[in-house]
């Protein structure tokens, strides 16, 4: 239905509507041409018969029949395809290109009359065709209205063959053609405009007739249930009238009854039914104040909920609300009337509990971690949470609320940093772990616009011959004050304070950047990509924008992920990879062997290497090479390729090959290296690589 009451140059047009007018247009663009087809039929063969000579009459007839073939395709369509076409919501755009490509096939034949035939004609044949010619061009004006480009294409095709033909062939006597020719074509174009304008003005305001009408019939539809809905409006507001002294006395007690309901709103929080902030805080001010002189004093627990985003982001809010109410009836339920609980905000939770030491305060931590773990289960999804817990004393670790409660936070983060799912007690180093968490949080924002990050590589060998077949990047902060700081260090803070994907995505950029400029354009890199960055979910957009920034085949770049990639969202993980894969990119499986890997497991990741960590290597001279011997009968099994890390000693790397290993990395190679060392490293190794030994010799040197 249209909306706006008027055709406005203004306004912006409406696509019903002009779907309407290209309809029309293409109906009278058929209605009128079938006519002009017979005319061009006739005036053709008038022509023919004007203009005939013995020597001409083949190529006359010849061109001729192509004026008959062409006109009976377009008979076929006007007359049989389109009438049934438009019993339909046909296409206007589209028709009118069918009938404009009709209209133009016929209009270059008639055009060419002028090349094939007028070198041979005398003057006064060339010039009645000529005339014809115009006048055909002159009448598809009215024929063509409405297709402005169609006619200024008709007369075209019709009239400049010729102009250009005695302008060219016969410069002398021809001038005078061309004169009258060019003029006829510009007034036909200027005369074209205006018809076309008028027609296509005609044919919106009928349209736009149209919408009037129906919407002067809706609004008097409209007017008439209007009319109807006042007098029922009117007849049950006698009623209302009538019944609203009786209801007087039970409005007042339901005011009553909703001050309050609203004085208990203001108290506790709507989710979960606890206290909100507010009331804990005036609670807890009251509570403090009272126990001032209390030798036990306040125990104060911080409880957050681990993860809890991702139930929120993989399974929507709606069953996030659900799960937070259910935790919260079960915190209420441990603490059994002990102390005041409330909800601090989010997946937050404050209990403050009088008269308790911290021995009695750990204890409680440890039965709400243990009430919340059990799964919860909302319709048919059942969610597995779990808690961290801080604890801190009034007024041992505080002289205020504010003070007790940012002292249990501070430990609260403090379980969280050693694995969560645990508790843990104030203490006054937390703080000072808190401001340095802090300085690295805020140094992390400022070190790649401050060019503090660098990359180094570490080449990984081919165990058939000692090539090196890629380079591991491992990203590296040298800080302005601290100087290098370790990435044990500082990518877990980057992890939770969600700076890993764009650092990520800048260490993915700068490896790709790197390896397009190495010497060898076979030899891949690889780089370690974080669960962090998986789960914000736009790994996909950075590898696309690295690979187009740097130009690197997809083939030379590597991830590597860890196991416990695959722990959060399995399916949205291994889909993701999968495409990674499809995109010619390789997975690896890092630090092989110290997850949670199983035969049924592994067989369902989209990888394609191994990775043997570094620990087995190390410990395999003290307890045999079992394991490792192990871990290649099951990729061997997979078909995966095998990768062992920490390759430090000849004899290390000569049992390895023995066993099959297919690629080596390590300090026996090389320790990681900055950019600038790359390719000299390769071109010495490449030196090198001629004068080792084979295989087995290699191995053992």
């Amino acid at each position: 239905m249209w909306t706006t009451p008027h055709p406005s140059p203004d306004a912006p047009p409406d696509p019903e509507l002009e779907r309407l007018i290209q309809r029309d247009r293409a109906s009278l663009l058929y209605s009128m041409g079938s006519s002009s087809v017979f005319v061009t039929i006739a005036v053709s063969a008038i022509l023919i018969v004007v203009v005939r000579t013995p020597e001409l009459s083949p190529g006359l007839y010849a061109w001729y029949a192509g004026i008959l073939l062409i006109s009976a395709i377009r008979f076929v369509d006007m007359f049989i395809l389109f009438p049934r076409l438009r019993q339909q919501a046909f296409d206007g755009r589209r028709q009118i290109r069918r009938f404009g490509a009709g209209t133009m096939a016929l209009a270059l034949l008639l055009g060419s009359f002028s090349w094939l035939f007028f070198w041979r004609l005398p003057p006064l044949s060339e010039a009645y065709a000529f005339m014809v010619f115009f006048a055909m061009a002159g009448g598809s004006v009215t024929v063509l209205s409405a297709s402005f480009r169609l006619i200024v294409g008709y007369c075209a095709a019709v009239m400049l063959p010729g102009v250009a033909f005695v302008l060219f062939a016969r410069p002398d006597d021809g001038g005078r053609f061309a004169v009258f020719g060019i003029f006829g074509f510009i007034a036909s174009f200027v005369f074209a405009r205006r018809t076309s304008r008028t027609v296509l003005n005609g044919l919106r305001l009928t349209r736009w007739n149209q919408v009037l009408t129906i919407r002067a019939e809706e609004e008097r539809k409209t007017l008439e249930r209007v009319r109807l809905d006042l007098a029922e409006a009117n007849a049950m507001l006698e009623r209302r009238v009538a019944e609203r002294t009786s209801e007087l006395a039970h409005e007042v007690a339901e005011r009553e009854r909703y001050a309050e309901a609203l004085g208990r709103l203001a108290s506790i929080d709507p989710l979960t039914g606890l206290s909100n902030r507010a009331t804990f805080n005036s609670r807890l001010a009251a509570m403090l104040g009272g126990t001032a002189q209390s030798p036990s004093g306040v125990a104060l627990l911080f409880l957050d909920l681990d993860n809890f985003k991702q139930i929120n982001d993989l399974r929507g809010h709606e069953i996030g609300d659900q799960v937070l109410r259910q935790t919260a009836a079960r915190v209420a339920a441990a603490v059994d009337g002990r102390g005041d609980v409330a909800r601090w905000g989010g997946d937050e939770f404050l209990i403050a509990l009088p008269d308790c030491d911290g021995d009695a305060a750990l204890r409680l931590a440890g039965n709400l971690i243990d009430a919340i773990r059990p799964p919860i289960t909302v319709g048919a999804d059942i969610c597995r949470i779990e808690a961290s817990v801080g604890v801190a004393l009034y007024p041992d670790n505080g002289q205020s609320a504010d003070i007790v409660i940012r002292a249990a936070d501070v430990a609260m983060y403090a379980a969280k940093r050693e694995g969560k799912s645990r508790a843990k007690r104030f203490d006054p180093a937390l703080a000072e772990d808190m401001a340095d968490r802090y300085d690295l949080e805020q140094g992390l924002r400022d070190a790649i616009r401050g060019g503090q990050f660098s990359l180094a590589f570490q080449p990984i060998i081919s165990a058939r011959d000692g090539a090196c077949t890629a380079f591991e990047a491992l990203l590296r902060w040298m800080h302005p004050l601290r100087g290098a700081i370790s990435p044990a260090t500082f990518i877990p803070v980057a992890e939770q304070s969600g700076q890993i994907q764009r650092i990520g995505g800048w260490v993915l950029e700068q490896a790709c950047l790197a390896a397009a400029g190495w010497p060898d354009p076979s030899i891949a890199v690889t780089v370690n990509i974080s669960v962090a960055h998986v789960l914000v979910g736009n790994l996909m957009e950075d590898v696309e924008h690295a690979l187009a920034v740097s130009g690197l085949p997809p083939s030379r770049l590597k991830i590597e992920i860890t196991e416990t990639m695959f722990l959060h969202d399995a399916e949205r993980s291994a889909q993701l990879f999968d495409s990674l894969r499809r995109k010619g990119i390789g997975i690896l499986l890092d630090d092989f062997g110290t997850g949670f890997s199983s035969l049924s497991f592994l067989g369902n990741l989209p990888i394609d290497v191994i990775k043997i960590d570094q620990s087995f290597v190390r410990d395999a001279g003290r307890n045999g090479y079992a394991t490792i011997e192990a871990i290649l009968s099951i990729a061997r099994a997979l078909g995966l390729q095998v990768t062992a890390e920490g390759v430090e000693t000849t004899e290390q790397n000569r049992h390895l090959v023995e066993l099959g290993v297919g690629s080596l990395q390590g300090y026996l190679f090389s320790r990681p290296m900055p950019e600038e060392d790359v390719a000299g490293w390769l071109r010495a190794r490449a030196d090198a690589l001629p004068r080792l030994p084979p295989v087995s010799a290699f191995a053992g040197t």
